[in-house]
C-alpha cells in the first residue's frame, strides 16, 4: 500500500509542474477540445514510460554495488536539488492561455505531438534519473515494486493530463500568475527535501548521519 500511495503522491508532483508541456495541454485542449488534449496525454504517457524503461533498466543492472549507490545517491539527489532551486525561483510568464474556436481532432497527430514535446526536452530524462534515484536507494524497492510505483505514477499523471484536458478553459482563468508561483514554490521545496535525504543515504555511507 505504501508504494501506491508513494506512486500516487509522485504522480500528484510530477502533475503540478509549470512546464512547456503544462501549458501545451491546455492550451491544446482549449484551441482544438477536449478529445486533442486526451490524445495529446497518450503521447505524453508514452514518452514519460520509455524514459522509466531506459532509466531504470540502466540503473537496476549495478544497484548491487554499494559504491555505485553512494555514486547514484548524490547524482539523484544533486538533480533533485538543482530543479528543487529552479522551481522556487523559475520565473512566472505573464501572457495568459488564449481561447480559441475548436478544431477537428486528428488523434495520431496528438499523440505524436505529445510525445515528442515531452521526448525533446533534456530535463525530462535528468528528471527520470533523480526519481529512479529515489526509488532505488531511499525506498529501495524490488523490481516488482518499482513496475507498480511507476504504474501507479503514470496512471496519476495521465489521469490528471485527461482532467486538466476536461477543464482547459477554467483552468486557463485559474492558472494565473500567483497561482503559478504558489505550485511552483511548493514543487521546489519538495524536491530539495527529497534531495536531503538522498544526500543523507550518501553520507551515512561515510559514517555520517544528518537526521
Amino acid at each position: 500500500m505504501d508504494i501506491v500511495i508513494n506512486g500516487f503522491l509522485f504522480g500528484l508532483l510530477l502533475c503540478v509542474l509549470i512546464g512547456p508541456v503544462f501549458f501545451a495541454l491546455i492550451q491544446n485542449a482549449i484551441e482544438k477540445g477536449f478529445f486533442s488534449g486526451f490524445f495529446m496525454a497518450v503521447g505524453i504517457a508514452l514518452s514519460d514510460t520509455i524514459y522509466i524503461f531506459i532509466t531504470y533498466l540502466g540503473i537496476s543492472q549495478l544497484t548491487d554495488n554499494p559504491s555505485f549507490n553512494m555514486w547514484l545517491g548524490g547524482v539523484g539527489g544533486t538533480i533533485m536539488l538543482v530543479f528543487g532551486i529552479f522551481y522556487m525561483f523559475k520565473p512566472i510568464p505573464t501572457k495568459g492561455l488564449k481561447q480559441l474556436h475548436a478544431e477537428e481532432t486528428k488523434w495520431f497527430q496528438q499523440i505524436v505531438k505529445g510525445f515528442v514535446l515531452n521526448g525533446i526536452n533534456p530535463f525530462v530524462l535528468i528528471f527520470w534519473i533523480g526519481i529512479v534515484s529515489k526509488i532505488t536507494v531511499d525506498f529501495q524497492y524490488t523490481t516488482n515494486e518499482a513496475i507498480t510505483f511507476f504504474i501507479v505514477l503514470i496512471a496519476t499523471v495521465f489521469s490528471v493530463d485527461v482532467l486538466k484536458s476536461y477543464f482547459a478553459v477554467k483552468l486557463s482563468q485559474i492558472v494565473t500568475p500567483r497561482f503559478m508561483r504558489i505550485m511552483n514554490r511548493v514543487v521546489g521545496v519538495a524536491l530539495v527535501l527529497f534531495s536531503l535525504r538522498l544526500f543523507n543515504y550518501v553520507l551515512e555511507g561515510f559514517g555520517i548521519e544528518l537526521f
